[in-house]
């Protein structure tokens, strides 16, 4: 056996990327093998019952409710448990009235260290109020989750979230708040969050300004994901030097002033700033927002910008807003990614997306999709791309609606295909709104500025065109480009290649 696989470091990344079947084999191939084989295999468990299904079967049976405890645990059974509890790393549990009983029988143990004492990161799904029995699954969580715990992910109810705060664990460094079906009052979850001041990451629903103010202290905090509410002062101050750490930060709001006063409150050194709006259908809103973010975010280090609106205007309004709003924008060089995309879009031609393209040239993501209001057709068309991707070499991923409607006159010429212009890294482009009519002449044109497209997308969202097309015949339009591209592309290569062979024939026979 070579020596590199009696290192625990080399086989623990092996049988991270091995499926249960093959980490099973490996278990049973040698001794070596066995210890991480065995941690592999219970690192990440979805429930409890895998520990329980290793103890002796006559203490468990199996029904259509789930796993029966038939007797109590005995010393030995406990020890045969612990041998497994301590490889979890990761566990996952939903709250089901059936598993009660499961829950009452493991929560005697001789010592809490028989229970998962390296369990390090919990996700719980609870979206049930004071059933029957969910006391006891919160006093078996009260023994599970010790000291050690460092991320949590809840799915969970008021009720539930209350429960969990009650546990104690002062040691988390990320926690995950979720409550799909009735929000949580920001008082509850304002209680959760100050007695986490070691938290690194946070993402819950929305906070109190109190709860904000904690926040801005904590000495760690560097991903913040919260929702705010209209009552979030115009004039809100922090404390001093506030949020230090932070570099990652989503607000979540109904109306575009609460996400104002907070980026009023201090400048901020991030590297990427994401704001959703709701409710309001606030275009002007959005031009302030705009002009704001380069005066109180850094220059230096902020590297993405997203900016999403779920409102939906009404008929009588126009969802593409004036290009020059972006201008503020272009302060930030170092820009990689930028998203705009809901129900405000600014309206770009050609000259517009070069202007972007030369403002960021090192922009790695670009997405522009409208999702409502009414269709507007597009100014851009396949030359701007043309102008755009010779600027950004570095750019991977695209969304963007064009004109690709070709003019039987006056097709346009593909490039020659050369390093500034041939974008290797894309491999699929959302064309969200775009209408076209000749898919052939289209992907003969991508192919030279393209060549590894593979797969585009269109028309997913609720705008609808007016004329000239029908969604059903733009979709198959574009997903044809997306077969015929490959094609293309290895024409191309070939005829490359030929050109090449021919000209250095040229040249041997020359020197004869």
């Amino acid at each position: 056996m070579h020596a590199c696989l009696k290192l625990e470091e080399i086989l623990r990344e092996i049988f991270s990327q091995a499926d249960y079947k093959s980490l099973t084999i490996f278990a049973r191939t040698c001794r070596l093998f066995y210890e991480p084989a065995l941690n592999a295999i219970y690192s990440d468990l979805l429930s409890i019952e895998p520990l329980i299904k290793r103890l002796p079967e006559d203490l468990w049976s199996a029904s259509s409710g789930g796993l029966v405890i038939r007797r109590p645990l005995r010393i030995q059974d406990w020890e045969a448990f612990a041998g497994y509890s301590r490889r979890v790393r990761s566990l996952r549990l939903r709250w089901f009235a059936s598993d009660v009983q499961l829950y009452r029988a493991i929560s005697s143990p001789p010592d809490s260290s028989f229970l998962l004492p390296n369990l390090r990161a919990f996700t719980w799904h609870c979206l049930s109020n004071r059933s029957a029995g969910l006391d006891t699954m919160i006093a078996f969580m009260r023994l599970l989750l010790n000291h050690n715990l460092a991320e949590a992910q809840l799915t969970v109810s008021e009720y539930a979230l209350t429960a969990f705060s009650d546990l104690g664990c002062t040691s988390l460094r990320k926690l995950v708040i979720q409550s799909p079906n009735a929000p949580i009052s920001a008082n509850v979850t304002e209680e959760v969050i100050c007695s986490h001041s070691a938290l690194k990451s946070l993402a819950c629903g929305e906070i109190t300004v109190r709860a904000l103010h904690h926040l801005s202290q904590f000495p760690s905090l560097s991903r913040l994901t919260i929702g705010l509410g209209d009552d979030v002062p115009s004039a809100l101050t922090f404390a001093r030097s506030p949020f230090r750490k932070l570099r990652y930060l989503t607000i979540n709001s109904k109306s575009i002033d609460p996400c104002l006063s907070m980026l009023k409150a201090t400048n901020w050194n991030i590297r990427c700033f994401h704001h959703r709006m709701d409710v309001a259908y606030d275009p002007a809103g959005r031009g302030v927002l705009l002009e704001l973010l380069p005066l109180q975010l850094s220059h230096e280090s902020l590297k993405c910008i997203s900016l999403f609106s779920d409102a939906t205007p009404r008929l009588d309004d126009d969802p593409i807003t004036n290009p020059l709003l972006l201008n503020p924008l272009f302060r930030f060089k170092h820009l990689r990614i930028l998203e705009l995309s809901g129900s405000i879009i600014p309206a770009l031609d050609n000259t517009g997306l070069l202007k972007l393209a030369e403002a960021w040239p090192q922009l790695q993501v670009l997405i522009f999709q409208q999702k409502a209001g009414r269709y507007h057709v597009p100014r851009m068309d396949l030359t701007g791309l043309v102008l755009f991707l010779e600027h950004c070499p570095d750019l991977y991923q695209l969304t963007l609606s064009v004109n690709a409607i070709i003019d039987t006159k006056a097709p346009p010429v593909p490039p020659v295909s050369t390093g500034s212009t041939n974008n290797t890294r894309i491999t699929s482009i959302d064309f969200c709104n775009s209408p076209i009519s000749k898919a052939a002449e289209v992907a003969a044109f991508l192919s030279a500025i393209t060549p590894n497209l593979q797969k585009t997308s269109s028309w997913t969202g609720a705008v609808m065109p007016d004329s000239g097309g029908t969604v059903q015949e733009y979709r198959r339009r574009w997903d044809s480009v997306a077969e015929m591209v490959p094609v293309f592309a290895a024409v191309r290569k070939q005829e490359r290649e030929a050109c090449i062979m021919r000209t250095q024939a040229k040249r041997h026979v020359g020197r004869k």
